[in-house]
């Protein structure tokens, strides 16, 4: 580094030291601050249960601070549970209580998690509060109330009418929300990804930033963030056109934050209700805190006197309206502030998600809420605001930042690399296609900034991929988002047939046809197509569900389901699963085909396996590469060739679980297939498979993933093989050179399956009776060997067993492609036949079985691993 480097270094840790320090001791102010405000002199409290949910915690108390006015002169006056909105609590409404008190009790609670009452609580929603208001009531012994809610306070209302509608004798919606459709985007699931936005940003205002308790008064706070956040308005609809009480709506024309279309649709849902109209905004309770009052106080005279309208006395043209669909309505279009607080909340919303904001402003638009291009610009500047962070945050602090929170949660090192490579082989293009693909662009943007691209060039890039796809996006919503409206009742009708029809369409447009367009799209659809259409790459499930039903009709004839563990007594359930390797190749120790090994126990820390393993390789002359597996795995998972001390000693730092260190066989690779009756003294070969690893050649034009889309075998498995190869997929192999594509053979991972049964002569079967001799107690598996051609193998000679399997091991010649999927089940019910009678012999002979709890806890140990 240089001077230069060093010292900004070294002035940005100062920097950030110093803020850790001041938050710290913010934090701890806070601490020894109080939770909530002391009550005022005109309040009272009262202590409940705390509430989540629908559960009442027993064991956990709220206190709730509230103002119990009465300055009238009657003996019972009517009852008023004025509920406060949000962030505003009780301090917002002095008007309203003084001018209500005067001919009603008015009790008016802060709600929790506001002002003077608690904020600790587990649960903020509107639910939430009304299981705390009805507590509170009873502790009132107040048997019923005149609900007065204001914004929110008008969704617990509705909430308590639902639950204890005993207790309500009207409702009074003074700006207030209800139905979900025509609250802020108009869809619980995009509003509560803006309510999760704002609830992240409130959190972080007063969490990360070093107020020392100079925010805790604050309005805009977590309590008022998780009010909305845990709240579900859906059900206010129903809960509407359930109600059959007196109602009064109050509504300010201009009001920005509930529309007045809203106070429209509450009252046409509910036809027995009045509503009153004034010139305003949301704030009337300020501005009009007289004439508020005066409507209130003769609409509880006439509902005390029994003169306001039920459900019941409503009119029936009312009524019939009522039980109409909801349909489109028309809004008035947002102006001035509230205009700019809603490109606000937008611009803001981009930071949670890009193209569901993007959506969600496009149906704004659709409802006439907002024009098209201030909904475009919005999401524009929060797309460039939120990705020229991302783009700076990756020069700024470079690759250290992949390995730590939260960076790590969102893009892999593994993500980055693959990122930087497209960008050497690619260029800017790929900023321009991370547009149109959400899920690359984090690791794209913090790759580009990484790799120090200049900011000019990045700039122009992006804002072109910016302004194509932001009013295209928006723009699509908007047009769907209005034939949705317009349709309506067609929708709610053919929904549950329409949406699969949708759903499988989008699926095969977004695996098949889109990917159609281009070469790599096409050779990747063949890929699908070749795994879809040919049985070897079926999963295990479907090839094995037959199989295990024979399995059943073995037990039925042998009698006994787990006669199999008896195949090989000595080695645990017979090798079904989890079987040492380590305890394998010991049994085997006298026999001069065993490669060099050793056990690394998980026991030992990291340094202490790489001493040992480097021990090993030292003691026993070991060249590199060398063989790293775990002591019990299948199907080749976990398997490593270390070709270098580094190499090695990385590898064993990702393991947690005990390895077997084998020495590195060279030559062709075969899996035989062997049994043995125990009453015959010589076994036979079942089958012998020959492995081939599959080799690619450069012609100096092509990149490697190019290479293996070419290929008409390797495209099969092209992802696994991207994986294999991460590293130099972009990379352009000179003409002629050779790639090496598998470097173990397993098929799942690529390898080629051959059968070479006809490979089988008695000097082979001599050989393999001479290896299996060594072990005590095998009777029926498949080898894993490598012999240096296939003369040797005929020969039986210069054999190296790399491993021994056990009962569950297959006859890999089925995955010959020459093999139907029929005959490859015949194959392998042939082989656990075979087991069974081998096994039922062996029991007959005095060995044990397992039983069948032993085996799946057996299963579940070595899947916990």
């Amino acid at each position: 580094m240089t001077d230069r480097q060093i010292s900004w270094f070294h002035g940005w840790r100062l920097v950030v030291l110093l803020y850790v320090g001041l938050l710290a001791l913010s934090h701890l102010v806070r601490y020894f601050q109080p939770d909530s405000h002391d009550p005022e002199s005109n309040q009272e409290t009262v202590t409940v249960q705390q509430v989540r949910a629908d559960s009442v915690l027993p064991d956990r108390t709220t206190q709730i601070a509230y103002r119990n006015e009465y300055r009238g002169r009657e003996e019972h006056p009517p009852v008023i549970l004025l509920l406060h909105g949000s962030p505003v609590g009780v301090p917002f409404l002095p008007e309203l209580i003084d001018e209500l008190s005067k001919q009603n009790r008015v009790i008016a609670p802060d709600l929790p998690g506001y002002d003077a009452s608690d904020r600790e609580i587990p649960d903020y929603s509107m639910q939430a509060f009304s299981l705390y208001m009805n507590q509170m009531l009873d502790s009132l012994s107040v048997d019923q109330v005149h609900v007065v809610g204001y914004s929110l306070g008008s969704g617990v209302a509705l909430q308590m009418v639902h639950r204890f509608p005993q207790k309500i004798a009207s409702i009074d919606m003074l700006s207030g929300l209800g139905v979900q459709e025509l609250e802020l985007l108009g869809s619980y699931h995009l509003n509560h990804t803006v309510h999760g936005g704002q609830l992240f940003l409130m959190w972080l205002l007063h969490e990360a930033v070093p107020h020392f308790g100079l925010l805790h008064d604050f309005p805009l706070n977590v309590p008022y963030a998780r009010s909305f956040y845990d709240s579900d308005q859906r059900p206010l609809r129903d809960y509407l056109k359930q109600y059959k009480k007196p109602m009064l709506i109050q509504h300010g024309r201009e009001d920005g934050l509930v529309p007045l279309a809203a106070a429209k649709e509450h009252h046409r849902l509910v036809p027995q209700s009045k509503l009153i109209l004034y010139e305003g905004g949301h704030a009337i309770v300020k501005s009009h805190a007289e004439e508020l009052t005066s409507d209130i106080n003769q609409f509880i005279q006439r509902v005390e006197s029994g003169e306001a309208l039920t459900y019941d006395e409503a009119p029936k043209e009312r009524i019939t309206e009522a039980e109409k669909p909801f349909k489109e309505v028309d809004f008035a279009k947002a102006e001035g502030l509230t205009l700019y607080i809603m490109m606000l909340i937008i611009v803001f919303s981009t930071f949670v998600s890009e193209d569901l904001t993007c959506i969600g402003a496009g149906l704004l638009a659709a409802r006439g809420i907002i024009g098209f291009f201030p909904a475009t610009l919005a999401c524009f500047i929060g797309i460039i605001i939120g990705d020229f962070a991302i783009f700076l945050m990756g020069r700024w602090i470079g690759k250290p930042a992949v390995r730590r929170a939260p960076i790590k949660w969102f893009v892999s090192e593994q993500d980055l690399e693959q990122s930087s490579d497209w960008f050497k082989v690619r260029g800017p293009m790929i900023i321009i296609g991370s547009r149109f693909v959400p899920g690359s662009r984090f690791p794209t943007y913090f790759s580009a900034g990484m790799i120090g691209m200049p900011m000019y060039i990045f700039a122009s890039y992006f804002l072109l991929a910016g302004i194509v796809w932001t009013p295209l996006l928006v723009g699509l919503a908007m047009l769907v988002g209005t034939e949705l409206l317009r349709y309506f009742q067609v929708y709610q009708a053919y929904a549950l047939w329409v949406i699969p029809f949708i759903i499988l369409l989008l699926f095969l447009f977004v695996k098949f046809i889109l990917p159609a367009v281009t070469w790599r799209g096409r050779r990747m659809v063949l890929s699908r197509w070749r795994r879809l259409t040919r049985w070897e790459y079926w999963s295990p499930f479907i090839i094995y569900t037959p199989v295990v039903a024979y399995i059943f009709y073995l037990w039925l004839k042998f009698g006994r389901l787990t006669s199999f563990t008896a195949v090989n007594p000595g080695i645990p359930h017979g090798g079904f699963i989890n079987e040492s390797k380590t305890e394998i190749f010991k049994s085997l120790n006298s026999c001069q085909g065993i490669p060099q090994y050793d056990k690394i126990p998980a026991s030992l820390n990291d340094w202490e396996k790489f001493i040992r393993a480097r021990e090993f390789i030292q003691n026993k002359s070991l060249d590199y590469p060398v063989t790293l597996k775990p002591d019990a795995g299948q199907r080749g998972t976990g398997v490593a060739f270390p070709g270098s001390e580094d190499a090695l000693k990385n590898a064993l730092e990702e393991i947690d679980h005990d390895m077997i260190l084998q020495e590195y066989v060279e030559g062709e690779e075969f899996g035989i297939f062997y049994y043995r009756y125990p009453d015959q003294e010589q076994g036979q070969i079942l089958s012998i498979t020959q492995k081939r690893l599959p080799t690619l050649v450069g012609d100096g034009k092509h990149t490697l993933e190019e290479l293996i889309l070419q290929d008409d075998r390797a495209v099969a498995l092209a992802k696994i093989h991207f994986k294999e190869h991460q590293d130099h997929l972009f990379e352009v192999p000179e003409e002629g050179e050779e790639i090496r594509l598998v470097t173990l053979g397993t098929h799942a991972r690529g390898a080629q399956f051959y059968d070479a049964t006809h490979l089988t002569t008695e000097k082979l079967v001599e050989a393999i009776d001479e290896i299996a001799s060594h072990f005590e107690g095998f009777y029926f598996g498949r080898l894993d060997l490598r012999v240096p051609s296939e003369q040797d193998l005929k020969d039986g000679r210069n054999i190296k067993v790399l491993e021994v399997n056990g009962v569950t091991s297959e006859t890999t010649i089925i995955y010959d492609q020459k093999y139907s999927f029929i005959q490859a089940q015949k194959k392998l019910m042939q082989q656990w036949k075979l087991a069974f009678e081998i096994g039922e012999m062996n029991r007959q002979r005095g060995h044990k079985t397992s039983s069948l709890y032993s085996l799946i806890q057996s299963v579940i140990n070595y899947r916990n691993k």
